[in-house]
């Protein structure tokens, strides 16, 4: 479980009518339930209570928690999680972050924060949890909070800390892993240099998965109206390893990391002063926005680890895309693949190879071959050989991916496509030519 220094998440009030008081303790889980405080003092106590849950909050869902949650009893010094106005809507978790829906009716902005505190320091105890937003009555819109924006006791008479949220390629550089940072607090004009000046020297502080190259420097940054410019030295650009991996991770290790703060939405990266538009592969925006999907996950059953092959560039090569799906329980891990792939959205010059319309009709696997069925949309959004060729690349790439596929056959409507160039009707295995990096 994750620290419990935590932010919010919000549930039910109707629950409450079906409580029982007289239910039999369970033994201790380690698992806390936080709780408004009747005496709100000073120290060590604050404004919250807690108590041991009493079961294994992991080993169930989310909406069976938060029922559990809200038909527990208070402790002695503390009040129930929910204002009486509030009831629970629905509670789902998507890319690390649980969405918390209430309705009812409005109460004080003290209420309302007291009980969101409660909630979300209750359910960022939860590994796959790292936010929660919070739709409730009186917000005009949703507030989101991760473990790093309230703290449980007042440190009025202490240093003041607070808690920063980096993120790090990991060892494969397939996706960004989170690390928190307690700082001493600062003004919040001085977070995102802070926050690049760890990037910038996170290899020197011993963190080698760092994509950022060495030697680039911080020569100024800015934030207006939700857009943070951030102008690095050229290093960044002469010196950024020649692989799409590599830039993906720079890129969005920076992007991801800034927008962890509530006043950047999206960011602009300069080199020397002039907007940066591209790196060897990557094409970039200006107002690059964060990317969720990146975001490593906990190991899960439920989580399926896959790798898409879309194109880069305008040299007809294939990059690798890894993505966690959720497993559905209806479809096979096949099917799940080729969906992916069919319903991928590019940017930042990533861009699906697949043109738009296309329906996956059938997949089967026979003997180690992936026969992939599509719709008439796979070949009439092609315009010319070269989009059919680099279009059936990237579903036999990725299919073969599939450690039980070995080769893929693309059928249009059940028959053999009628490509342009003959060649592609014997094309069925990955080659590493194909391939960027």
């Amino acid at each position: 479980m994750k620290k419990r220094f935590a932010c919010l998440l919000l549930a039910a009030l109707m629950l409450l009518c079906a409580c029982r008081e007289d239910a039999p303790q369970e033994e201790r889980s380690g698992f806390l339930f936080y709780y408004p405080a009747k005496d709100v003092s000073y120290g060590e106590s604050g404004a919250f209570c807690s108590q041991d849950a009493g079961f294994d909050a992991a080993a169930v869902e989310p909406e069976e928690l938060l029922t559990r949650y809200f038909c527990s009893v208070p402790p002695e010094n503390g009040l129930p999680p929910l204002p009486s106005a509030w009831s629970f809507r629905s509670v789902s978790l998507r890319s690390a972050t649980a969405n918390v829906i209430i309705y009812g009716t409005p109460v004080s902005a003290l209420e309302r924060s007291m009980s969101a505190t409660c909630i979300a320091m209750t359910l960022l105890q939860l590994d796959p949890v790292q936010r929660v937003s919070i739709t409730a009555p009186g917000s005009a819109e949703p507030l989101l909070l991760s473990e790093n924006d309230v703290f449980l006791t007042d440190t009025g008479m202490l240093p003041q800390e607070e808690m920063l949220t980096l993120y790090f390629p990991d060892d494969r550089r397939r996706y960004l892993v989170r690390e928190t940072l307690s700082v001493e607090a600062m003004d919040v004009t001085d977070k995102p240099a802070y926050i690049m000046q760890q990037l910038l020297s996170a290899r020197e502080r011993g963190q080698l998965t760092s994509c950022i190259p060495q030697g680039t420097q911080l020569l100024d940054i800015s934030v207006e109206n939700g857009v943070c410019t951030v102008n690095l030295s050229s290093e960044f650009q002469t010196g950024m390893e020649r692989s799409f991996a590599a830039e993906r991770m720079a890129v969005y290790s920076i992007v991801n990391s800034l927008t962890e703060l509530p006043e950047i939405t999206t960011v602009d990266l300069w080199v020397s002063g002039a907007p940066l538009e591209k790196l060897e592969r990557m094409e970039l925006s200006s107002g690059i926005a964060r990317d969720e999907s990146l975001l490593s996950l906990p190991a899960s059953k439920d989580l399926l680890d896959v790798t898409l092959y879309p194109a880069c560039g305008d040299d007809g090569l294939l990059v690798c895309v890894p993505q966690q799906l959720p497993l559905d329980g209806e479809h096979s891990t096949a099917e799940l693949l080729a969906q992916s792939l069919i319903d991928f959205e590019g940017k930042n010059g990533v861009r699906s190879c697949i043109p738009a319309g296309t329906k996956l009709l059938s997949l089967r696997i026979e003997g180690g071959t992936c026969v992939v069925d599509l719709t008439r949309e796979f070949l009439d959004g092609c315009t010319s050989a070269a989009e059919e060729t680099l279009a059936a690349r990237s579903i036999i790439a990725t299919m073969c991916t599939l450690p039980e596929v070995s080769s893929v056959e693309i059928l249009v409507e059940g028959i053999e496509p009628d490509f342009r160039d003959e060649a592609l009707r014997a094309l069925h295995r990955t080659d590493s030519k194909w391939i960027a990096d």
